[in-house]
């Protein structure tokens, strides 16, 4: 159920998502899983693919989007994983989110990846990794999005590091104060609510993307007070769009929920992207929306959902833009 009461803040617009506790494992997140020293996450020699450990007896769900910085690049996760307990060399998709390096920068460690604080910052980015699976459009978008940041800051958010790094760009200081702005205006909704399993967002008066999961201690874990990674990607993406000059309709949380409905008619495609993760996809002329099933032992159980509006957008060589007067 989407709250009809909406946070708002210059050019972004977040829905909480209400829902019920449908999981019946406590999983861990990648990020909390390599802070804790439960999982290894390292290099293979091939950019487009990584191997993992996990060495706790529990399942770590891996998310579309999660950055780890380190290795010879920084990489990107390209689909949902659901790892099982006490697995070793596990292969997970990746793109790259760093052009040129192939070597140890700093004093990181160029076999294995430190931490993975950090997600992908733009709707387009998101569709270009997990959708497109392209690397080449990844880069672009990466690029794109630091054009637009830089624009928006009126400095460059490009470390001298590595320029190409997408992490070092967020990891920038005078961005990370501008979308703090954000972050601290949109926090305290979430203290005064309980049940919260996930969330929607807007950015100038049109819906982005989808976020829900299948408890609200899984979304918990990942908008905790101290990371807060699913609010800072959003927040990341509509500061690079801020435009002080645009006139434009907030949706409603009704236009939302029909946004949604719609994504959920799309023509089906299914496909393990795991051993025990099943993925189905759903296509419509303005979205895509991805369903992420852990199948283990006798269980079918649904861990998250994804959707991004492509309305204006070219997915797979064809423009997706349905002219009309509906925010998305």
């Amino acid at each position: 159920m989407i709250d009809r009461d909406l946070i708002i803040y210059r050019n972004l617009a977040v829905y909480l998502i209400e829902g019920k506790n449908r999981l019946t494992e406590n999983y861990m997140t990648l990020e909390e899983a390599m802070d804790s020293g439960l999982t290894v996450l390292h290099e293979t020699g091939d950019v487009g693919e990584l191997m993992i450990d996990n060495k706790s007896d529990r399942y770590v769900f891996v998310m579309a989007g999660d950055i780890v910085k380190g290795g010879r690049q920084d990489r990107t996760m390209a689909a949902d994983v659901i790892l099982k307990p006490a697995s070793r060399n596990v292969p997970l998709k990746s793109f790259c989110v760093e052009q040129s390096r192939w070597h140890q920068r700093g004093r990181e460690d160029a076999t294995y990846f430190s931490a993975s604080k950090k997600m992908l910052s733009d709707e387009k980015l998101k569709i270009a990794s997990r959708y497109r699976e392209s690397q080449s459009e990844v880069w672009d978008e990466v690029a794109c999005y630091q054009r637009n940041a830089s624009m928006a800051l009126g400095s460059e958010v490009r470390s001298r590091e590595s320029a190409s790094s997408l992490q070092l760009t967020l990891d920038n200081e005078n961005l990370q104060n501008s979308v703090k702005e954000y972050l601290d205006a949109i926090r305290p909704a979430f203290d005064r609510k309980s049940g919260i399993t996930g969330i929607a967002f807007s950015i100038n008066g049109r819906i982005s993307t989808v976020e829900n999961f299948g408890s609200a201690e899984l979304f918990g874990k990942l908008r905790d007070k101290l990371r807060d990674k699913l609010l800072e990607s959003a927040a990341n993406e509509a500061f690079s769009k801020y435009d002080g000059r645009l006139d434009y309709r907030i949706p409603s949380a009704e236009d939302v929920k029909n946004f949604i409905i719609e994504a959920k008619s799309g023509r089906e495609n299914v496909s393990k992207t795991g051993e025990i993760t099943l993925e189905r996809r759903y296509e419509t002329s303005r979205s895509i929306l991805f369903k992420t099933y852990h199948e283990d032992e006798g269980r079918k159980e649904k861990v998250h959902t994804s959707v991004y509006n492509t309305d204006g957008l070219e997915v797979n060589g064809r423009r997706h833009d349905y002219r009309s007067n509906r925010p998305w």
